[in-house]
């Protein structure tokens, strides 16, 4: 862990400095434009709030974890295919290599760059499960934190995002909805606590950016693409964007059985969502969502998260602050599925559907015309998932997305 930290603190440093520098070189551009510009913020940008936001909860299941190290594990699933999903972007971007799709980089260069992202990913990751030594959900191993999978995922998702990405921002968003599908996959087979899953994200992310700057300072300006030079950004445009999401799930509502408590815990949402808009300024859309909720049932883990799925519509709301940057709003009402969780061996909860809704603000930086990166914050509120109980269910969500504008 202190390695870990120490390796944040430097990259923030000299992330500090490089962007100084920048910032001190122009003189015909705003402020903005050079801090969004400059080497440190490209790198650490997407990386670094996602690793902040899961340390920040890395704790919050402190009591869960000493029980599941404790003995009281949840169920252990001998099948999981993530194992094999995790290396879709990867597989996706040799392809399109092979295939002869132009991208960012050269081969020569595209190996370095890649080469270094790999093992920064691996070292950094393989480096704190040996560290921390957190035990999973289901009691394998201590090798819980943070989430191999989900850097290994990411980590190749963000390679083909740098590579094809500028050819079309579609390839992007279909390597990081797969990471995505990972991500999750890991909880519904109680193989990760959320935390786990958040901060592999981030090291997969910003390990790449890493990996890439390094790379970038070997070849110059050799190996690199005519598609690399991307057009001015136009303030004012509609922002309609489709995107994969990944969030943090904070539950604000615990049920009380004749046989005890029912506390959700923090977990990981993940899934889809977009809006039209028909200015730079108002729009509608929805969004589409799988939650993944460990439950502790008094004290003790549940042998299986209760799996939820969210439907919503309605009115979104953005505002250009900047060409790149925008910040926005959204008031959504939907339908949410609550699944069946098994508590023991003779209580259940969940298998139940009721109304929801949400509201929520966000912040969207456009690195190029037609990509950018999202974070949001929302507030929801629906029915009961506990038969009997009419209290509504709260939860707060926090989290990040890949999105696409057209």
């Amino acid at each position: 862990m202190k390695t870990f930290v120490s390796i944040l603190v430097i990259c923030l440093f000299v992330g500090y400095g490089l962007q100084v520098q920048a910032v001190e070189r122009a003189d015909s551009v705003s402020c903005f434009d050079h801090a969004i510009s400059a080497p440190a913020f490209r790198i650490t940008h997407a990386g670094i709030p996602v690793i902040v936001g899961g340390m920040a909860i890395y704790g919050a299941n402190t009591n869960l974890k000493d029980a599941a190290a404790a003995g009281s594990h949840a169920q252990r699933y001998d099948t999981q295919y993530e194992d094999y999903l995790q290396y879709a972007p990867g597989v996706a971007l040799l392809a399109l290599k092979i295939g002869g799709m132009e991208g960012r980089s050269s081969w020569s260069r595209m190996i370095v760059s890649d080469a270094f992202s790999a093992a920064l990913t691996i070292g950094v990751a393989e480096g704190l499960k040996r560290s921390v030594c957190e035990t999973r959900p289901d009691g394998e191993d201590d090798r819980a934190f943070p989430s191999g999978h989900t850097a290994i995922s990411y980590m190749l998702a963000t390679m083909l995002h740098k590579e094809y990405g500028c050819r079309s921002p579609w390839i992007s968003l279909g390597g990081y909805a797969v990471a995505t599908a990972t991500a999750a996959s890991r909880m519904v087979h109680n193989r990760h606590w959320a935390s786990d899953i958040v901060v592999g994200a981030g090291i997969g992310v910003l390990m790449t950016e890493v990996g890439y700057y390094l790379a970038d300072l070997i070849f110059k300006e050799r190996g690199l693409s005519e598609w690399v030079y991307a057009d001015p950004l136009d303030r004012w445009r509609r922002p309609s964007f489709l995107s994969t999401d990944l969030a943090m799930s904070f539950p604000l509502t615990q049920y009380s059985l004749p046989g005890g408590l029912v506390k959700p815990t923090v977990g990981i949402n993940a899934g889809v969502q977009g809006a039209y808009f028909f200015n730079p300024y108002a729009g509608v859309g929805g969004s589409a969502v799988m939650a993944v909720l460990p439950i502790e049932y008094n004290g003790v883990l549940s042998q299986e998260p209760m799996n939820a799925a969210r439907f919503m519509a309605g009115a979104y709301f953005s505002y250009p602050v900047f060409s790149q940057l925008r910040l926005g709003a959204k008031a959504v009402a939907g339908y949410a599925y609550y699944g069946g969780c098994r508590l023991d061996g003779t209580v259940r909860i969940g298998g139940r559907s009721t109304a929801c809704m949400e509201v929520g603000v966000s912040a969207s930086l456009l690195t190029a015309e037609s990509f950018g990166f999202r974070l949001f914050c929302d507030y929801g509120l629906g029915g009961s998932y506990v038969a009997g109980h009419n209290g509504a269910a709260q939860y707060v969500t926090v989290g990040g997305s890949a999105s696409i504008y057209f």
